[in-house]
């Protein structure tokens, strides 16, 4: 793995699966927070309310019982006779159990009976149908009556067989004393918009629900609350195919109120609301995926071309810095003898030598017209002449149109050199002639040099090695001028660039220089050439 997919791994997961992992963190808290306000808090609410609205009517008509009671202990006699006997008595305790019916604007009714159970005070001047019709030893009354306890809190048919009566009463000692709440009030007190208040005995009958249908004997007596509701203190259970939060709290009578809060369209939702996240997620990342990997590639290749753009502009360099050094040396002996013997020449050999070389040394441009650097061919050839004086012949066959071609520096005078030294006829003439002509090829004209020599030529072994040699694009120990020219052609131009070589027919050896046919000037150093060659010279400093 390459530094650049580390990198775009890091970039991915970072600018990627991070966002991704926060957005899914966030929505599993707003997911909680939504349950936790909607849904528990919500149920936690309304069922303390209603337990302390339950609590508070059980202690007021307690509180009132209680009173009487206690006032029936102080009366000797007890108190039902006494009000019998005592018009004032009677009517300041009707008056309080009337404001304590009252009190919780519940349309409660109030009855004082004595113990054949007629009526000595009252809301009404006769008992509820429900209380009246029963046989004297059964029913709440009877029950009352023979409580060993003196409160008795009870559930008691009423107008509604759905909603029944909360009766609270106490014992007296001549009779007893209750309070009816009725249910419709009850149901209306204690229903909510949000969710289902279920009130079951201490046996587990249901005795008040405010909606839904979660009766386990549906239409049977008794009416047992569904045991997965009944079970449940707090959390979800399902009840009649449907899943429902359930909270519950018991009363001080020992009654259980049940909060029931149906869920299951809301965890569809949110089920629905993450599918869709990881949906989205699963089409997307992988599109992330594929273009951080696309875009670490793209920068991958193009860290690949930058090095070799460098490392080719080094390869320029090194072999635009090579210069033969027999070359200097042999002119520099032909200067020593020359100095002897024609002092004008060697003065030209010597003007002409410190030419090629500033040229070869100080040129700062990649690319040169090849008028400026045949101009500087011609000062090598001088030399040549010089050191070799009539056995030396050199031809130009070269259209003005060439001329303002755009070429490397020093493109010919490697090749000059090697045909120099290879290319001796046998009767010790050297004879080389450069032509340029433009060719027509598929990625556009091209300039071709050729620089032939009618020596003796080369053997197909010399022939095949060398050919051999430019193809792998060896570094050789020999023919360095041929591999320079061959290599900086291609590094600057591509492999369709180079140098090839023909053994001519009549004799002798042609070497051929392909490049692009270019005569606009172009920009010949990159910035980071300048800045190297800022550098370079800077050291030279």
């Amino acid at each position: 793995m390459t530094r650049f997919q580390r990198d775009a791994r890091k970039a991915f997961l970072l600018y990627a699966c991070g966002p991704v992992l926060v957005f899914f963190v966030l929505g599993l808290v707003l997911v909680a927070a939504s349950w936790q306000h909607y849904v528990v808090t919500r149920s936690d609410d309304v069922r303390t309310a209603a337990v302390g609205r339950m609590e508070a009517w059980l202690a007021l008509y307690d509180e009132t019982t209680a009173d009487v009671a206690a006032a029936d202990e102080r009366t000797r006699g007890g108190l039902v006779p006494a009000l019998r006997n005592d018009a004032n008595a009677r009517a300041a305790l009707s008056s309080e159990l009337y404001r304590a019916a009252n009190a919780s604007r519940s349309g409660a009714l109030f009855f004082l009976l004595d113990d054949e159970r007629q009526i000595v005070l009252g809301s009404w001047k006769y008992l509820p149908a429900a209380l009246d019709r029963l046989p004297p030893d059964i029913g709440y009354l009877s029950r009352l009556h023979r409580a060993e306890a003196e409160r008795l809190d009870e559930w008691v048919d009423g107008e509604s067989v759905a909603a029944p009566d909360l009766a609270i009463g106490r014992r007296l000692s001549h009779g007893m004393v209750f309070f009816l709440l009725p249910g419709r009030f009850l149901t209306q007190e204690l229903f909510s918009p949000y969710l289902d208040i279920v009130v079951t005995d201490e046996y587990d009958n249901v005795v008040l629900a405010t909606g839904g249908r979660y009766l386990e004997t549906e239409g049977r007596a008794p009416r047992k609350l569904a045991a997965p509701l009944r079970t449940t203190q707090r959390g979800l259970a399902a009840a009649l195919d449907e899943q429902c939060y359930v909270t519950s709290a018991t009363l001080s009578t020992g009654w259980r109120v049940t909060t029931v809060l149906p869920v299951t369209d809301l965890l569809v939702r949110y089920a629905m609301g993450m599918g869709s996240f990881f949906l989205v997620a699963l089409i997307f990342l992988p599109l992330l995926w594929r273009s951080a990997r696309r875009e670490s590639e793209a920068r991958a290749r193009a860290v690949r071309e930058e090095a070799a753009r460098v490392t080719a502009i080094a390869d320029i360099r090194r072999l635009e810095s090579q210069f033969q050094p027999h070359f200097l040396f042999n002119t520099l002996e032909n200067i020593k003898y020359m100095i002897k013997l024609e002092p004008e020449s060697a003065t030209h050999m010597v003007l002409a030598l410190s030419k090629l070389l500033r040229y070869s040394i100080h040129g700062r441009d990649r690319l040169v017209r090849f008028a400026e650097d045949l101009a500087v061919t011609h000062g090598f050839v001088d030399i040549q002449h010089c050191r070799f004086g009539d056995r030396f012949r050199y031809e130009e066959l070269i259209p003005d149109s060439a001329l303002g071609c755009y070429v490397p520096r020093l493109i010919l005078q490697p090749i000059l050199e090697n045909a120099i030294k290879y290319g001796e006829s046998a009767d010790g003439t050297i004879h080389v002639a450069v032509t340029a002509r433009r060719v027509a090829q598929a990625t556009g004209d091209a300039l071709v040099l050729d620089v032939c020599d009618d020596g003796t030529g080369i053997g197909d072994e010399e022939l095949g090695r060398l050919r051999t040699m430019l193809a792998r694009e060896e570094d050789p120990a020999t023919h360095t001028g041929l591999y320079n020219v061959h290599r900086r052609l291609q590094l600057l131009f591509g492999v369709a660039c180079g140098v090839t070589l023909e053994r001519r027919a009549t004799g002798g050896t042609c070497v051929t220089m392909t490049l692009p046919w270019q005569t606009e000037g172009k920009e010949q150093k990159t910035e980071s050439e300048g800045t190297a060659d800022d550098a370079d010279r800077d050291r030279g400093r």
